[in-house]
């Protein structure tokens, strides 16, 4: 399918080279919000412009989008966006990813190289689970996740949608991580964190919350 990917930046050029593995997607182009070299490209793939430019692709046969941001509200912006225009959101899945038979994904996730996801867990929509990082057995991802790389999440834990867990992360099992959470890097989290809480440290502790 004939796809486009949004954004232009590093995530975009992780996205694009994950891509490349996919022979049902024929990557057109990038479309991003400001355009920073005229007539760039990526991995030979130009940026084509802004979001303007988006029912012009689809009336050309361009069904197919994924969304390269690695900022979780952005991201889900775009994702609304994108459905009710009527593109398809596809899913990149790196070939190293290990992903059991049972997992459950939704769409428009990202799995980068490297990636573990264990059985009976599930992903949900327009979630990236970065390079190296592990999602083990029975984890309930929510949509709208940003799971950094190194990231090690034990088993029989929720995070639900638009938290972000920060490189190199560590999270014990059986825990809940609410919605709207920033933990941060190299974090090492053993107990439940509330909704829209930023929390640092080890273990990680609740330093301040997100006016919503």
């Amino acid at each position: 399918m004939k796809t486009i990917v949004i954004g232009a930046g590093g995530h975009a050029r992780v996205v694009s080279s994950i891509l490349q593995y996919d022979a049902n997607i024929e990557l057109v182009g990038f479309i991003d919000i400001v355009i920073k070299v005229p007539g760039e490209t990526i991995h030979g793939k130009p940026v084509l412009g802004d979001h303007s430019l988006l029912p012009k692709l689809l009336k050309e046969g361009i069904r197919g989008a994924i969304i390269a941001v690695g900022d979780n509200a952005i991201r889900e912006g775009h994702f609304r966006k994108l459905r009710e225009m009527g593109f398809e959101m596809m899913n990149a899945v790196h070939p190293s990813a290990s992903v059991a038979n049972d997992v459950v994904i939704g769409r428009g996730v990202v799995i980068a190289a490297g990636a573990v996801i264990c059985t009976h867990a599930t992903i949900g929509d327009n979630t990236v689970i970065n390079t190296g990082a592990i999602v083990e057995h029975e984890n309930i991802i929510g949509e709208n996740v940003h799971i950094a790389p190194g990231v090690n999440v034990a088993g029989r834990t929720v995070i639900k949608r638009n938290t972000f867990i920060g490189i190199g992360s560590t999270v014990k099992d059986s825990i809940t991580i609410g919605e709207n959470v920033t933990v941060g890097a190299r974090a090492v989290v053993l107990e439940n964190i509330p909704d829209n809480a930023v929390a640092v440290g080890v273990p990680a502790k609740v330093v301040k919350y997100k006016t919503v």
